[in-house]
């Protein structure tokens, strides 16, 4: 009995205390839990102008442009084959050599070709002086020799210069020719090497020199199948840049394209050449092309940040008589700094870039001009050191310096 009289006690005092605290809060409400200052929900208080930055649509030259991995090779690009077989005799330049067109850079040693033309070269002469013996006997006394036998000399005197024109031409190939100015890249064969004529494709014979011309480059690079239709041969501006040289940017137009998208990747192949005159761009290089695809002149641009998306499109707050007013807007291409404002503003209209977030429509603002600041690039601290500290010490000097 008196463990029961307890336990009622205990319940009695634990519903006195409940009903006291729910008194209590009545007449004391807690502030919600979580951060009071929420700078993205809409202003509390109506009646208090929301603090904005604004700034007026301007029409400047956009340009829509994209970047793309690109390829560098050179303008032509050649391997050396020897067209008569033999030893090796002479070999000029190596790696690295400039050479001009036409001129030696290899000499095959071939005996039997000298002997061929040789030969060749006695087998004319011999029915060249039959023919013309018969010839001016013919015309001094046609009825002493029949024309036929004329004519017979007169065909074999034709087909012994033939070959051996012939024989001149394949001995003349013992001395292997750059077929253009260039610069050899690869050589792959020393003096007395035996080589092979390379007349098919199956053959096993060694090339002799790998040779390119490096005064201009082609760079290419592959656009995608929805920015395809906008580039143009002879009209797209490009520009390349390579990571080694930082400083430099190279500037063309498309030279060519193939007008057809590779079906394995949905791409244009496109080309510009370049001058390389100081040999700066090698061959085999990875390089950026950025390729200007649209221009427009005086389009009306704003900041990006001004632009709201949503499931309705795109729309824009604008200031009328100090207070917000939601604008449905359509926008076009993009440099990534600006967006195109194609209908819905006009040039006057005061749009708000800072604090949209916490507009609704109708709530009233207080305005102030618009400022991006200018970014500062960013600097590794082991660049400068100062004069007479470790580098620790140096590094907080440098950012204590870039602190405001």
């Amino acid at each position: 009995m008196r463990f029961v009289s307890l336990s009622l006690c205990v319940f009695s005092l634990f519903l006195v205390v409940t009903a006291c605290g729910r008194e209590e809060a009545a007449h004391n409400p807690k502030p919600a839990s979580g951060n009071s200052y929420e700078p993205d929900a809409p202003n509390a208080d109506e009646n208090k102008p929301v603090d904005v930055q604004v700034t007026k649509p301007s029409k400047q030259l956009l340009v829509y442009s994209i970047t793309l991995p690109a390829n560098i090779a050179p303008l032509y690009q050649t391997t050396l084959y020897a067209k008569v077989s033999g030893y090796l005799k002479w070999i000029g330049p190596d790696k690295g050599d400039t050479v001009k067109k036409n001129q030696v850079v290899a000499v095959i040693d071939a005996p039997e070709v000298e002997e061929q033309y040789l030969q060749a070269m006695a087998d004319y002469k011999i029915k060249k002086i039959t023919f013309d013996r018969l010839m001016k006997v013919w015309n001094e006394a046609p009825d002493v020799i029949a024309k036929q036998d004329v004519d017979v000399a007169e065909a074999a005197y034709e087909g012994a210069r033939n070959l051996m024109q012939q024989r001149a031409v394949l001995r003349d190939y013992t001395k292997v020719r750059a077929p253009y100015d260039g610069i050899i890249t690869a050589r792959f064969a020393d003096p007395g090497a035996l080589i092979q004529v390379a007349t098919s494709s199956a053959t096993t014979a060694i090339p002799l020199f790998t040779i390119m011309d490096l005064d201009t480059v082609r760079v290419y690079a592959s656009v995608p199948q929805d920015e395809s239709p906008w580039v143009v041969a002879g009209k797209t501006k490009a520009s390349v840049t390579v990571t080694e040289l930082p400083d430099r940017s190279f500037s063309g137009t498309v030279t060519r394209s193939t007008l057809a998208l590779d079906p394995s990747t949905r791409s244009l192949l496109i080309e510009v050449d370049l001058p390389n005159g100081d040999h700066a761009l090698k061959p085999g290089t990875y390089a950026e092309m950025t390729v200007d695809l649209r221009e427009i002149p005086d389009a009306l641009v704003l900041p990006p940040l001004a632009v709201t998306s949503g499931p309705s499109g795109h729309s824009v707050f604008i200031v009328e008589q100090g207070k917000a007013t939601s604008v449905p807007i359509r926008t076009g291409i993009t440099s990534g700094k600006f967006i195109e404002i194609v209908q819905g503003l006009n040039a006057d209209d005061e749009v708000v870039v800072v604090g949209k977030r916490r507009l609704l429509e109708g709530s009233p603002v207080h305005a102030s001009p618009y400022h991006l600041p200018e970014a500062v690039p960013a600097r590794q601290r082991f660049e400068r050191k100062s004069a007479g500290l470790p580098p620790a010490e140096s590094a907080t000097v440098d950012q204590d310096k870039r602190r405001p």
